[in-house]
């Protein structure tokens, strides 16, 4: 009697050990912080294809208030860095900041505005504000991708700091559909 009811005592703190262990452990697990991210979430995600020798730093699913879904921040490197933030094409979730419109590009058939973080108290430096400026003071790529057949647009910003223009460029059109 007595090792049943070790056997008993031993299940109950196996059970309340599994209980305790935070559900969401248990609802995601790919092992790939993006796909799980889109199990959450209607619009599609999307991953860098590579971001050279810039380490993960943080990924988070941020609050857009109550009656949006949250969208994705994904930070790479420090002093070199790249953010990736999406959202939902259709709610605005975050601001990218004061900057200059240097050029359009296309990322992977999208039209894409870019801006370099001139600093806008500097007149000549507004004024002549330029792609090449994007690595002394950063900048970033924005752009939004069409709807699919099952999921909404996506508002993409690649947001860098000591990368060049080429390096945004690269590391914007390195971006693919998760799940595909």
């Amino acid at each position: 009697m007595r090792a049943h009811f070790g056997i008993k005592k031993v299940f109950a703190v196996f059970l309340i050990a599994a209980v305790s262990i935070p559900f969401s452990a248990h609802a995601m697990g790919s092992g790939n912080k993006y796909q799980d991210a889109q199990t959450g979430v209607s619009y599609q995600i999307y991953q860098p294809a590579s971001t050279g020798d810039l380490l993960l730093r943080s990924f988070t699913m941020q609050s857009c208030g109550a009656k949006n879904e949250q969208w994705l921040a994904a930070i790479y490197g420090e002093a070199r860095s790249v953010q990736f933030l999406e959202t939902d094409a259709s709610v605005k979730c975050s601001n990218p900041g004061l900057g200059v419109k240097v050029a359009t590009a296309t990322i992977n058939g999208n039209k894409a505005t870019i801006v370099a973080f001139c600093d806008p108290a500097n007149k000549k430096q507004w004024q002549n504000c330029k792609t090449s400026d994007i690595h002394n003071f950063g900048g970033y790529a924005m752009w939004k991708v069409p709807a699919t057949k099952s999921l909404h647009g996506t508002e993409i910003e690649v947001l860098v700091s000591g990368l060049t223009y080429s390096d945004l460029l690269k590391l914007a059109r390195g971006m693919k559909a998760v799940g595909r």
